[in-house]
């Protein structure tokens, strides 16, 4: 798992590039309180966090079955928000080389089934009984 200062810095690096707050959110929640606290609300104290302890290979494969239906559903948003998610924990698990490859696959296409085989051949989840075969662009 990833220093404290290395995750504040992260979502400061990350921040631009994650309007909706779905891949930072992620980090936020493994921070203690005086990383988190210039990412929180005024209104939130140290006695109201609590920092979450996660395993992102956990994570990240307890989402896989969501992540696929949102794929294969052609949920845009919601496919691409699980990219984000996977990112996160992709990154807090160190995969550093897999992600700079992964950025390869920039090109959101098939509601990400691409990213999604890649990160499933990474972790041994077996993607084939998941993917319905379908590649369309268009939901």
């Amino acid at each position: 798992m990833r220093t404290q200062e290395e995750i504040a810095k992260r979502i400061s690096e990350r921040k631009k590039n994650d309007m909706f707050g779905w891949e930072i959110g992620e980090y936020i929640d493994c921070l203690d309180y005086e990383h988190a606290k210039p990412f929180l609300k005024k209104s939130v104290e140290s006695g109201d966090w609590k920092p979450e302890k996660i395993n992102p290979v956990e994570e990240l494969k307890d989402y896989m079955p969501f992540a696929w239906e949102k794929a294969n559903g052609c949920r845009g948003i919601s496919a691409s928000r699980s990219l984000r998610h996977m990112a996160a924990w992709l990154w807090l698990d160190g995969q550093d080389e897999f992600l700079k490859k992964w950025n390869d696959l920039r090109d959101y296409e098939y509601y990400g089934k691409p990213q999604l085989i890649a990160i499933c051949e990474l972790y041994g989840i077996d993607w084939k009984k998941s993917d319905d075969g379908v590649r369309t662009n268009i939901g």
